[in-house]
């Protein structure tokens, strides 16, 4: 029976009790020292680009690249040291921190009685046009709005008090204010852009150091370059209106001059951002997934032709965040050609598809991780995210993951499997399918750390495939339980969601009690299913066979007592 809980009792606690590590160690101090640097150069950094609207900051700007015009840096190189090296002295640091501490370690340590106020997953919006924004999302998208106000009003007061000293004539004044606000709010980009490539940088130093798996912080890309690109295109349209007004639009949209700024690599940048743009809104997104997916490699054209249009001086303000990116690229690039062994494939009733593949010398995961798949007789460009549904101590060779039909890249590929199944001679073609597949991984990603053991009660809500890393976990926990190894979960909970019946057969591949027999006497575990689309379910599939338990069954609900 499963232990009755208080209504004023967190059900998530921590009662382990391990050996505390030593108060003082030398690594500990060097590493500690590497994270007050590291956030003293963050925080100078951001304090560099929060002030460079201001007249005091424009002064600074130009004292320090005329007196290091005469250096070896030049003035690209003294502007690029400002605006772009702290960021990747951060990111050098992060790294020795991260070779220092080593490999991260589990600590399954007593916590306060009740759960901990976390900024990154406390939501603030719920129902809301962005979905669940946290209060760290929250607080970050505030402050990039109120430095695009204090922007816009520092440069404001500066065009104003440049616009005199200028002494134009009063009929052209409209126009050189247009041109001026044009230059401002793309100075404004660029600083945004600094930004914008360090969330989806995959495997980012910046990220790990502070424990954030990218897959969360592609949200704050995602809100930046709106931003971003709405402030780009201010800057784009008021230099346009101005051009049309004087009658020479046409000339200064072709104009590439030499030196200075080139208009026309900035218009190509420009239009390449707008499709960017437009094909990330929500609407093109969730139905158009491919076109969003294509046009979103356009960034390649974006950022050359945005360097071809500002200079190397200009865009050393966001060159740092950049070239961490292209780095993070190559990297991805040169692991993921290596292929791997599909070991086997099958399709189950409900049309999902189990993937079995060798797992690279190189991947080290748990069973919060996500891998990226690619199969090159379907496509050599399209690479999918899916959780991996085995458990890393289940066996040291493999890696399974489910995966369901949700477009055309998944229907192909159930098509081929299902084809090669329902054929005569079903496992010789299976084998002869499974050895053509061009497969290759990238990852993984995710957390680096198995949370779910620090916690002694466990509630696992999924809905359709969404019980694929929850199989996971259920696996890396039995077999924890089997072999007697440090586990806090004791209780565990599963409701699942499903539309129909035949979905049930996903949760078989777990055989628990092969895993880990008579689990009932150390694991108290549970898994309520819910069918939403079928009043009396046609269950076709035994249960007591698949997973030699108990069950009870009513109308609308399945539920398995493990």
């Amino acid at each position: 029976m499963a232990k009755t809980h208080s209504a004023h009792e967190p059900l998530l606690l921590n009662h382990a009790d391990v050996k505390n590590p030593p108060r003082f160690a030398p690594s500990a101090f060097v590493k500690w020292v590497l994270n007050i640097a590291m956030w003293l150069l963050f925080i100078f950094w951001v304090a560099i680009i929060f002030a460079s609207p201001s007249e005091s900051a424009e002064k600074f700007t130009r004292n320090w690249t005329r007196a290091a015009s005469g250096s070896i840096y030049g003035f690209s190189g003294s502007l690029f040291l400002v605006y772009s090296g702290p960021i990747l002295a951060v990111a050098f640091l992060a790294i020795a921190s991260l070779i220092i501490a080593g490999e991260k370690e589990l600590q399954l340590k007593k916590t306060s009685k009740y759960p901990r106020f976390r900024l990154r997953t406390f939501p603030i919006l719920v129902d809301g046009p962005f979905g669940v924004v946290s209060a760290a999302e929250f607080i970050g998208i505030c402050l990039f709005v109120v430095f695009f106000f204090w922007a816009v009003y520092g440069y404001t007061l500066q065009n104003l008090n440049l616009l005199p000293e200028l002494q134009v004539p009063s009929e052209l004044k409209g126009i050189v204010m247009l041109e001026l606000s044009g230059l401002r709010f793309g100075s404004i980009g660029l600083y945004f852009l600094a930004f914008l490539f360090l969330p989806i940088t995959r495997g980012s130093v910046l990220l790990s150091i502070i424990d954030v798996p990218f897959e969360q912080a592609t949200r704050y890309h995602v809100w930046l370059g709106h931003l971003t690109m709405f402030v780009f295109t201010l800057h784009g349209l008021f230099y346009l209106i101005a051009w049309g007004l004087q009658g020479r639009l046409l000339h200064e949209m072709l104009e590439w001059k030499d030196y200075g700024v080139a208009n026309l690599p900035g218009v190509i940048s420009l239009l390449a951002g707008l499709l960017m743009w437009v094909t990330s809104l929500s609407p093109v997104r969730k139905k158009q997934f491919e076109l969003f997916f294509y046009t979103h490699q356009l960034y390649i054209v974006f950022v050359i032709f945005l360097a071809l249009h500002v200079g190397d001086f200009v865009f050393s303000i966001a060159a740092g965040g950049i070239f961490l990116f292209v780095i993070d690229r190559f990297l991805r690039f040169c692991q993921s050609r290596r292929t791997v062994d599909v070991i086997s494939a099958t399709c189950l009733p409900c049309g999902t598809v189990e993937l079995v593949f060798s797992k690279p010398a190189n991947l080290q995961y748990n069973a919060l991780s996500f891998i990226f798949l690619q199969i090159r007789e379907l496509s050599w460009l399209q690479w999918h995210p899916f959780s991996v549904s085995s458990s890393p101590l289940a066996g040291k060779n493999h890696v399974s993951v489910l995966i369901k039909v949700l477009g055309e890249w998944t229907a192909k590929l159930r098509s081929n499997v299902s084809d090669k199944s329902s054929a005569e001679g079903e496992k010789e073609l299976l084998n002869q399918f499974c050895s053509n597949i061009t497969a290759s991984v990238e990852g993984p990603y995710g957390h680096e750390l198995p949370y779910h053991l620090t916690y002694e009660n466990l509630i696992l809500v999924a809905g359709g495939i969404g019980i694929s890393p929850f199989l996971a976990i259920l696996s890396d926990i039995l077999h924890l339980t089997k072999e007697g190894k440090p586990c806090l979960p004791k209780n565990v909970l599963v409701i699942w969601a499903i539309k129909k019946s035949d979905e049930l057969p996903i949760l078989f591949t777990l055989d628990a009690e092969s895993i880990c027999p008579n689990f009932s006497e150390k694991l108290n575990l549970e898994a309520y299913v819910y069918v939403t689309r079928e009043s009396d379910p046609p269950l076709k599939v035994n249960f007591t066979r698949a997973l030699a338990l108990p069950y009870l069954l009513h109308p609308r609900e399945a539920t398995c007592l493990f």
